[in-house]
């Protein structure tokens, strides 16, 4: 038989951390840690088409940038540009908000899947307070859609001088 786990000390009281295992059996078990696998995994992915997004819009500023420059001199091509820059500016935002909420179901999920492990698995996830990680997340969705609005507005004044071509 396997020797009992020695308690924690905690932290904050000095006093040892009693280890309450899970009650789940070992199949189910098993199943709750893959499903926990599978969500961590999903929040990265959109955390990082969040930034492949954001990335990929700015890229698409410069390429409408360059044709602007190099490109026909009218006013129609140069407006098209704007209104191609502001539609994608309006789809990366909208996929953004996307991908933001995606990852709040899945940390949903994570909560509800972490509840049924052991007390020490809890105390680890609950480090970080979840408003604290909630205002972190939010910053960053922000300085991304800030970004992006930025990142057209600069289209739309370097192509305005094109403008007058109309």
């Amino acid at each position: 038989m396997a020797k009992e786990p020695e308690p924690k000390e905690s932290a904050e009281a000095g006093q040892p951390t009693p280890v309450v295992a899970s009650e789940l059996d070992e199949r189910t078990h098993a199943e709750m840690l893959m499903l926990y696998h599978e969500c961590a995994t999903s929040v990265r992915f959109a955390k990082l088409q969040q930034w492949h997004t954001t990335g990929g819009a700015l890229l698409i500023f410069v390429v409408l940038g360059i044709l602007g420059t190099f490109g026909p001199r009218y006013g129609f091509f140069t407006k098209a540009n704007i209104i191609v820059s502001l539609m994608v500016s309006g789809g990366s935002i909208y996929s953004l908000a996307i991908y933001q909420f995606w990852q709040q179901a899945e940390r949903g999920k994570l909560h509800m899947i972490s509840d049924r492990f052991s007390n020490i698995l809890r105390e680890v996830r609950g480090y970080t307070p979840p408003r604290e990680a909630n205002v972190h997340r939010y910053i960053l969705l922000f300085f991304m859609i800030g970004t992006i609005v930025l990142g057209n507005w600069l289209l739309i004044l370097y192509l305005s001088p094109y403008m007058r071509y109309a």
